[in-house]
């Protein structure tokens, strides 16, 4: 995913307008008022989002424009909203020496082809319909995205995270929150919790590669259609479950981990779990 840098200048543009790029004199918009901005935006640039506490909500249009409208939250600074280049940004400010705020509802309209880097601490995430790369990152709100052929990173603490449609490569990180990937083929999935749940439903492509690891989370794995794949699946104190055929057998006589090698069909794909104390469960619908 592209980084770029900081724009020089900001646009503010009123709707109901012609969309005209001028200067950042100061706040875009006040705190506990209306939000309604728009300005040009690259059809295949970046859109970058920050936001404190409340939820942010991405769909698309056909305009080579990114609008923002919403409420900003009683306590916060201003909206920052930028756009230069193939960069445009949108950011919650907080006072310096304050961190407590309302919520800020921010909801956006960006080109079908754009890229995302959204940043929140408790504000839920939502897209749909965007097409580029996805970098969604969030505390304690939930993620959800129906993303298309680019790849996704979703890093959340405490937050769900749900993503579907996804046909790119997944990386996702979660310490307590859950993580469900519904896809139709994956290519590349890799998946990491310390006590959230991993689950994954979909088409394993010939040269997949799909590595799932959790320390205490348990992982599921549903995958759909005819499946050929080697499997390496191990777990030190939690039960594996396979609808495949093969059994788990003990590692040592004297521990309680278990472990299960197996090669399913042609076996070009690889799928690796391994958990410390969480059950696995691998399938085909």
């Amino acid at each position: 995913m592209t980084r770029c840098s900081r724009p020089a200048f900001f646009h503010r543009v009123r709707l109901g307008l012609p969309v005209l790029a001028v200067l950042a004199a100061g706040p875009v918009a006040l705190a506990g008022t209306p939000i309604e901005e728009r300005a040009p935006a690259d059809p295949a640039g970046q859109v970058e989002v920050s936001n404190t506490a409340g939820s942010v909500v991405i769909t698309t249009w056909p305009r080579n424009e990114v609008e923002v409208t919403g409420m900003l939250g009683e306590g916060t600074e201003r909206l920052e909203f930028s756009s230069s280049g193939k960069l445009t940004r949108v950011k919650v400010v907080l006072p310096r020496q304050s961190s407590r705020v309302e919520r800020t509802e921010l909801m956006l309209k960006v080109p079908a082809g754009s890229g995302l880097a959204v940043n929140t601490v408790s504000a839920d995430v939502s897209a749909a319909g965007v097409r580029g790369s996805q970098r969604l990152q969030s505390v304690s709100g939930n993620i959800h995205t129906e993303a298309a052929a680019e790849d996704v990173e979703c890093k959340t603490v405490s937050g769900d995270a749900d993503l579907s449609r996804v046909a790119g490569e997944v990386n996702g990180n979660t310490v307590s929150g859950n993580f469900t990937v519904a896809m139709g083929d994956t290519s590349r999935s890799r998946l990491r919790s310390t006590s959230g749940d991993l689950g994954l439903r979909g088409r394993l492509t010939p040269d997949a590669r799909v590595d799932f690891e959790s320390i205490s989370g348990n992982v599921r794995l549903d995958l759909q259609g005819p499946v050929g794949a080697e499997f390496d699946v191990s777990s030190f104190n939690g039960s594996i479950r396979n609808c495949f055929g093969p059994q788990p057998v003990r590692t040592s006589e004297y521990a309680p981990g278990r472990e299960l090698r197996f090669r399913e069909g042609t076996g070009t794909a690889r799928v690796r779990i391994k958990t410390l104390n969480g059950d696995i469960s691998v399938c085909n619908k």
